[in-house]
């Protein structure tokens, strides 16, 4: 899994909206227990936002943002 956190989504390069919502979509069914999870780094801050809205969507403090370089890093509680 070169490149790959331990997720599956990329950790050398921006994730694209397409790859967190598909993912999103596989993990959300497998999760039994809550949990923090990278989401990625986003170069888009509306990404991050359309991520953590798509189903099933993120409640209150259940998303983190780092900002750093012009680079957004998330992480999701799911």
């Amino acid at each position: 899994m070169g490149g790959q956190g331990r997720e599956g989504l990329p950790v050398d390069r921006p994730v694209t909206l397409e790859e967190a919502v598909e993912f999103k979509k596989r993990e959300a069914s497998d999760i039994e227990a809550k949990a923090w999870h990278f989401y990625g780094s986003y170069a888009d801050a509306y990404d991050c936002a359309k991520v953590a809205n798509f189903s099933p969507p993120q409640g209150a403090g259940e998303v983190m943002v780092s900002a750093n370089s012009g680079m957004f890093f998330v992480w999701l509680y799911f």
